[in-house]
């Protein structure tokens, strides 16, 4: 097993204690989404995404982000958006429940967020599979960084209790 040094297991310390906070505000995000699909801000998207955009694409009607961003605010289904509404209110709360576990310092935490997160990265990887995209690989590398990060913070404190 290899110890680290004091300068580069504070900086692991620091960067995990960074990566639970973004995790929480991811499952803050996914929640506030839950919260968006459930009141119709789905229907009102597209309208946005072209209020947001008019001057720009006035200017350059070509604009490859607003251009895309248009395009995406037009093509979220309309129909049945209860599985997006489920999956963002389970993915958010599961977030924000493994954060507060890990920052609370509960002893199963850091098992329970490796196991979650693993479970993560093996449907992400699935999906990326079935349907491709980069948001996906992204989630994946983070997740897979996150998890390494944690297996680090478990290393520091079991050595610690044993000093």
């Amino acid at each position: 097993m290899i110890l680290l040094d004091k300068r580069t297991e504070a900086t692991s310390h620091q960067l995990f204690l960074l990566t639970v906070v973004a995790k929480g505000l991811l499952g803050l995000f996914q929640l506030a989404t839950a919260v968006a699909i459930v009141f119709g801000a789905t229907q009102q998207l597209p309208k946005f995404a072209e209020w947001v955009f008019k001057a720009e694409l006035s200017q350059d009607p070509k604009d490859f982000l607003a251009t895309k961003i248009m395009s995406l605010a037009g093509s979220i289904p309309q129909a049945d958006l209860s599985f997006y509404t489920a999956y963002f209110t389970a993915h958010g709360a599961l977030h924000i429940g493994v954060v507060a576990a890990l920052l609370y310092g509960a002893k199963w935490a850091d098992i329970a967020a490796i196991a979650i997160l693993a479970a993560f990265v093996v449907y992400q990887v699935f999906e990326w599979f079935s349907i491709g995209g980069g948001m996906l690989v992204l989630l994946t590398v983070i997740d897979l960084v996150v998890i390494y990060l944690t297996v680090l913070e478990m290393r520091r404190k079991t050595y610690s209790n044993s000093d």
